[in-house]
């Protein structure tokens, strides 16, 4: 018994089982496992190393069931002896479970059968035995018939082919009905032959040994048997069938998801030229938006330089007095508001003939330092209006620069109209210029005024947009054009625009100019 059986069990392994068979297994035979209801190993016998081809230490009493699972990466027939689910592998394990029966194919290719029973008083008993010698078929034969009826009941269509002939050794009832009996005996009457650069063909695909052996999800068309053109997705793979060197294609109908991909990209094609129409129709409303608004410009012009001028000339008195001073007042205010209304429609019109790409530049070689102290002279009555302290620091040399200086002048008008507006009263704005020949000319108007908040500082370079905080409870006079239209000027000398600024503490624009554009005015 000894020799037989290794046992920690208060009684004889055959007692503790001889109620769960009708016919007690063959301990010197047939391979016998016991475990007890806590899951533990408490029996086994030593026929079960021979048939598992077990070396003598894989096994110990006391093992649970995780210790099994750890032994199947090296003895991959040990999973058979584990009678127990998942779920059972915590907590008492009671003889609850009905019996099983299977047949396995081992790794030796021998088949065998594996009884796995419950025991009266818990646990379980699993039986490893060998099938008799008269109905022992050879391993590999063995493990064919396991492998061709695992195919044949596929539900996916599955071929398996010989390498050397292209010989249908088993194609399962899925692909027959799918492709039809003609077009499978038609790959053996063609024989092997290479693919070359038919890979779209189903026929040359699967002729071709080499290749439809290695394939992984390649696609193909074909004409099936109910005579509906249908997407294939293969795979292959290469193995020895029933002493057979063959390969393996599995077929999948992708026809419904190539339908549905299909009708995607038709609704995405059909979106998109829709979004496209849309996006032409919306830059010709706003070719027509920016030409009505030059033709517009052009027009309100005539009409205000008259206005501009008549009004001039009565405040001067030229021809006589006017008479009352109220008329005198209503005078400049005419004058004054003509030539605020005359200076939007300036920037209306650059920002048209931006849009229309006519913004061209007269460039000339001009000192830039006296175009910079020109332009602070005229903004010096809107400074003393609000009281405000301003410094300049400039070059104490001339420095020549080519470029439209009118556009110039622009930029710095817009920068200091947009720090007098707003910066309260007695506030402090400073400009500078400085010049660098490797760098460029950078130009900075800096102030202390109400400031920006950070998500708005992108938004100020739009057209006709403005930041004013609704904490300020006034009326910020302009378009908000000015800032569009400076980093327009000074892009187009090849120079940019950078904003930093902080809400209630102050506004700094940087306006930097190539260098390039620098010269000696020698």
């Amino acid at each position: 018994m000894t020799q037989t059986w290794i046992s920690n069990l208060s009684v004889a392994a055959e007692e503790v089982i001889g109620g769960a068979f009708d016919v007690l297994p063959d301990a010197s035979r047939d391979g016998i496992v016991i475990w007890n209801s806590s899951g533990l190993l408490s029996a086994y016998n030593r026929a079960l190393f021979t048939l598992l081809d077990l070396p003598d230490n894989a096994l110990s009493l006391g093992m649970g069931v995780q210790d099994i699972h750890s032994l199947q990466s090296s003895y991959g027939d040990v999973k058979f002896l584990n009678g127990f689910s998942p779920e059972l592998f915590t907590g008492p394990l009671t003889n609850h479970l009905e019996k099983a029966r299977v047949q396995a194919v081992l790794r030796s290719g021998r088949v065998v059968h594996v009884d796995t029973r419950p025991l009266s008083q818990g646990g379980l008993v699993t039986v490893v035995a060998g099938m008799p010698e008269s109905a022992d078929p050879e391993p590999a034969k063995g493990e064919g018939e396991v492998l061709r009826k695992t195919i044949e009941d596929c539900p996916m269509g599955a071929l398996v082919l010989s390498c050397e002939d292209n010989r249908r050794l088993v194609a399962n009832p899925a692909l027959v009905d799918w492709l039809g009996e003609a077009f499978i005996e038609t790959l053996a009457e063609i024989g092997p032959q290479p693919v070359g650069e038919n890979t779209d063909n189903l026929e040359a695909v699967l002729t071709d040994p080499e290749f439809s052996a290695h394939m992984v999800n390649h696609e193909v068309q074909y004409k099936a048997a109910d005579e509906v053109t249908h997407w294939v997705l293969l795979s292959g793979s290469p193995l020895e069938f029933e002493g057979c060197a063959a390969r393996i294609i599995w077929f999948r109908d992708i026809s419904i998801r190539r339908r549905q991909a299909h009708d995607l990209q038709t609704k995405v094609a059909e979106k998109t030229r829709q979004l496209e129409e849309a996006l032409h129709r919306a830059d010709l409303a706003s070719l027509a938006k920016t030409q009505f608004l030059a033709n517009m410009s052009h027009e309100l012009r005539t009409p205000l330089n008259s206005i501009i001028g008549f009004s001039d000339l009565l405040q001067k008195e030229m021809f006589g007095p006017i008479g009352s001073e109220r008329y005198t007042e209503f005078v400049q205010h005419i004058h004054s508001a003509g030539a605020h209304l005359l200076e939007l429609i300036n920037d209306i019109l650059d920002v048209s003939r931006i849009e229309l790409g006519e913004m061209g530049l007269k460039e000339d070689l001009f000192d830039l330092g006296r175009s910079v102290s020109a332009t602070i002279a005229m903004i010096r009555p809107k400074l003393a209006e609000k009281s405000q302290n301003f410094t300049a620091d400039l070059p104490d040399r001339p420095v020549g620069f080519t470029g439209d200086e009118r556009q110039i002048r622009q930029i710095l008008m817009n920068l200091l109209t947009n720090a007098v507006k707003f910066t309260d009263v007695d506030g402090t704005i400073t400009l500078r210029l400085t010049v660098d020949p490797d760098v460029g000319a950078e130009l900075e108007v800096k102030d202390n005024g109400m400031g920006i908040r950070e998500s708005d500082l992108d938004r100020v370079l739009n057209p006709f947009e403005q930041a004013t905080d609704e904490t300020y409870s006034r009326s910020i006079e302009g378009a908000g054009l000015g800032l569009y239209l400076t980093q327009a000027i000074a892009q187009s000398h090849g120079g940019d625009l950078k904003i930093s600024s902080q809400l209630g503490v102050g506004t700094s624009v940087t306006v930097t100019l190539p260098a390039s554009r620098i010269q000696s005015l020698g």
